[in-house]
C-alpha cells in the first residue's frame, strides 16, 4: 500500500520533540524515533528501519552536535536531512550549507513549514524512468515500471502484465517491490499489486485496470480507495 514517509527526529529539547512529533504525525508522516543526542541518533541511522528523512537541531546535549551529525549522514547514510535550528548567524549557516543538507528551517516554525519543505523534498526523491529487469523464460527483459498495468503472484513465479505482454519472473511480490521501490506500485491483495496510475475505477471488491479486474482485500481497501483520489 501507500508507503508512509519515514522520518527520525534528533532534538535535545524534549516539549519540542514531543510537539514536531505530533505536527508531523497530524500532516502524515511517520515519526520511527526520537533521538536526543548525537549518539542515540546513529544508533538509530545503525539499526533502525530504512529512514526517508532526518530532521536535526544543531544544538544537542553531547559532545558531538548537529553538524557533525549531519556530515556522517552525508558521508555514511546517504539520507537526506533538514536542520531544525535557531541559529541564523553567517557562520552556523555556512558550516551547515558544508554538510549539503536538505533544507534549514528556522525556530519557531510552523505545521505549513515543514508540510511545504517535507513535500518539496518528497518530490525531489520521486522516481522518474524507472525500470525493472527481469529474466522471461530464456530472455533477459528490461520493463518499464510507467509501463506496468498489475502483478500477479503464482506460488513461486510473478505474472507481470504490460498493455503489450505477460512476462513470466521467478520472484515474490515482495522481493520485487524491494528491487524495485516505486511509488506507484501498490498492494491490493497478498497476490497482486497495481500500478495505481493505470488504475481507471475501483469498487469495493476490485480495481479496473484495462478491462480486467484485479481483487482488493479488505485490507488495503481503504488506503487504496485514498491512493486512487489523490492521484486525482
Amino acid at each position: 500500500m501507500k508507503k508512509l514517509f519515514k522520518i527520525l527526529i534528533v532534538e535535545d529539547e524534549l516539549m519540542i520533540a514531543e510537539m514536531l512529533r505530533e505536527m508531523l504525525m497530524e500532516l502524515g508522516y511517520s515519526v520511527v524515533a526520537t533521538a536526543k543526542n548525537y549518539k542515540e541518533a546513529v544508533q538509530h541511522l545503525e539499526n533502525g528501519p530504512d529512514l526517508d528523512l532526518v530532521i536535526l537541531d544543531i544544538n544537542l546535549s553531547d559532545e558531538k552536535n548537529g553538524l557533525d551529525l549531519g556530515q556522517l549522514i552525508k558521508e555514511d547514510f546517504r539520507k537526506p536531512f533538514i536542520y531544525l535550528t535557531s541559529y541564523s548567524d553567517p557562520k552556523t549557516i555556512n558550516q551547515a550549507a558544508s554538510t549539503e543538507p536538505a533544507a534549514y528551517i528556522l525556530k519557531p516554525f510552523t505545521k505549513g513549514d515543514l508540510h511545504a519543505t517535507i513535500e518539496v523534498i518528497k518530490a525531489r526523491q520521486k522516481p522518474s524512468g524507472q525500470s525493472v529487469t527481469i529474466r522471461d523464460h530464456d530472455m533477459t527483459v528490461k520493463i518499464q515500471i510507467d509501463d506496468v498495468l498489475y502483478v500477479k503472484s503464482d506460488n513461486i513465479y510473478l505474472e507481470i502484465y504490460t498493455e503489450s505482454k505477460k512476462y513470466i519472473h521467478r520472484s515474490s511480490l515482495e522481493g520485487l517491490l524491494d528491487e524495485v521501490n516505486h511509488s506507484n506500485l501498490v498492494r491490493t491483495h497478498r497476490s497482486y499489486l497495481v500500478n495505481i496510475n493505470r488504475v481507471q475505477a475501483i469498487n469495493g471488491q476490485n480495481a479496473i485496470i484495462n478491462g480486467k479486474k484485479v481483487p482488493i482485500s479488505r485490507k488495503h481497501k481503504e488506503e487504496l480507495t485514498e491512493l486512487f483520489i489523490s492521484k486525482g
